[in-house]
């Protein structure tokens, strides 16, 4: 039996949807760890084949999204299956997958999201954090953490840091500069995490160069004490290299810092992409409405702090 068959004209003729035998279709690596969900499997059924083309790229057909599809036609009975091909590299069909698999059909679970955001570290880690957050469900504040903590590549070198980048490519594809107030602030934190570490074990850990880490030990021993709390710097992915509260400027502002606290205070996590699939569907409507209130009122408040500035 074929989807072509069974769907006629939708399938037959379509522009760019091809009509492949099942057998011609190769399943790769899977971005879920825990393999295909049975359960999303037996819903696919029962819609018997009136689901979107499969996504499939190289000479071999490897499934780039489908792959819940594809069990549930083989359970059907089916052996071919509608399907668009797409172009671009392995690690570009690698990406497509990830992000197909976080825009729609059954959600990768965080830690899958994370495990994707580690294997895109480790290939593009002269992306900035926002792009690889963005592309993998995840916040700036998790991908930065993960930049961090990714292990070493087993070469001697450190993985996910490539030592001496001061520049990272956004999601446009336009490379900024990594503020030296974020990369201050990382040494900082190495060197109180391991004092007697060599500089480029400390370069390693922080993610900047032995100089660079030599200038900031320097200016500690000379300052002899901690460095001066002051502004804090923020990198083009939007992440904070210390709390507001620990910002000295802020903190004297109004209140003893009331604003720093509330400011800290009312910040979103990335946690908030779990809560998309927890919400119940009777109450979708109003928490979205809620959500949009209180983006206006940010856009609000961003913007009426910005007309200081142009006063």
């Amino acid at each position: 039996m074929s989807l072509a068959e069974d769907h006629g004209p939708a399938w037959v003729g379509a522009r760019g949807i091809l009509d492949l035998a099942i057998d011609a279709v190769t399943l790769g690596d899977s971005v879920r760890s825990n393999g295909l969900d049975q359960a999303h499997v037996e819903r696919l059924v029962e819609l018997r084949g009136d689901w979107p083309p499969i996504v499939v790229w190289g000479e071999r057909n490897l499934v780039v999204d489908g792959a819940h599809r594809m069990a549930a036609a083989r359970r059907l009975g089916y052996t071919r299956v509608g399907a668009v091909r797409f172009a671009g590299t392995a690690d570009d069909a690698y990406l497509e997958s990830v992000r197909r698999n976080i825009d729609h059909g059954l959600p990768l679970s965080l830690e899958d999201r994370r495990r994707a955001a580690r294997r895109v570290l480790s290939r593009h880690p002269e992306w900035s954090d926002r792009r690889i957050a963005s592309l993998c469900g995840l916040s700036g504040k998790t991908v930065a953490r993960l930049r961090r903590d990714q292990p070493d590549a087993g070469d001697g070198s450190p993985g996910g840091v490539i030592i001496g980048i001061d520049r990272r490519v956004g999601k446009d594809g336009k490379a900024r500069p990594v503020q030296a107030g974020e990369v201050r602030a990382r040494i900082r934190r190495a060197l109180d995490e391991n004092p007697g570490g060599s500089l480029r074990s400390i370069a390693a850990a922080a993610g900047a160069s032995p100089e660079t880490v030599r200038s900031v030990r320097s200016r500690i021993h000379a300052l002899d004490g901690p460095l001066p709390a002051g502004p804090v710097d923020q990198d083009e992915a939007g992440v904070m290299a210390a709390p507001w509260e620990g910002d000295r400027a802020l903190a004297s502002c109004g209140d003893a810092g009331r604003f720093a606290r509330w400011f800290s205070a009312t910040e979103v996590d990335e946690e908030w992409h779990d809560h998309v699939w927890t919400i119940p569907v009777g109450r979708i409507y109003e928490v979205v409405d809620e959500a949009r209130a209180r983006a206006d009122r940010w856009s609000t408040f961003a913007s009426l702090l910005e007309s200081r500035l142009r006063s």
